[in-house]
């Protein structure tokens, strides 16, 4: 018998996660059945299973999976020296979670949305989905430091204090995004940072757009 290599078995793998990502999207955790997983990706029970030995499972492997694309997206902003504008690093993260939620040109956005609803429902993806964001959000008030040191933050304000509204931003852009269509994270962040901070967008901004600086 010919040998499977490991990038074959990576790739099914990533058709199975693939998979899930669309069917929880659509239909909800709750709703959909390790069946639907198996249709949906085209593979045998046995190929599924292999990986996966439960719907529990899977529900992990996604919501990490999705979680880490924006921690992935933050880690790399703490890298940057000099460190990035609050209102730079919003857009990035958020266009950087539109990329990673696009799946074979699909927008699912809405797995945000129904993994929100299965927190609510499951202790174990309450857990994972707090512990998760927590980090997101020390990792913003990090950045506030990092802003502060520049001058560009007053120095009194608390970091922690501001990470939290700056945060929700976040959701906030995916509710309206699967709501309204789609969003643009520039034109979003700039707004934000105008509201939240005082800032200004930057001068290449479209005439007209939100955010844009008032006129003098």
């Amino acid at each position: 018998m010919p040998r499977v290599t490991e990038q074959y078995i990576q790739r099914r793998r990533r058709q199975i996660l693939d998979a899930a990502w669309r069917c929880f999207a659509h239909n909800g955790f709750h709703a959909t059945t390790m069946d639907d997983v198996i249709e949906a990706a085209g593979a045998s029970p046995s190929v599924v299973y292999r990986w996966f030995r439960g719907k529990d499972e899977l529900v992990t492997a996604v919501v990490l999976e999705a979680l880490d694309g924006l921690l992935e997206a933050e880690r790399e902003l703490l890298r940057r020296d000099p460190p990035p504008t609050l209102a730079d690093a919003v857009e990035f993260i958020l266009t950087s979670a539109v990329a990673w939620t696009t799946r074979s040109g699909e927008d699912l956005s809405a797995l945000a949305v129904q993994t929100w609803t299965e927190a609510l429902r499951s202790p174990a993806v309450h857990e994972l989905v707090a512990g998760q964001l927590h980090q997101l959000r020390d990792g913003l008030a990090e950045l506030i430091r990092r802003q502060q040191a520049l001058g560009a933050i007053p120095a009194g304000v608390d970091a922690d204090a501001a990470a939290r509204p700056v945060f929700a931003l976040f959701p906030g852009f995916v509710l309206q995004r699967v709501l309204f269509g789609p969003e643009d994270p520039l034109v979003y962040a700039r707004a934000a940072s105008a509201l939240l901070l005082g800032g200004a967008a930057p001068s290449d901004a479209p005439a007209g757009a939100v955010g844009s600086a008032p006129p003098a």
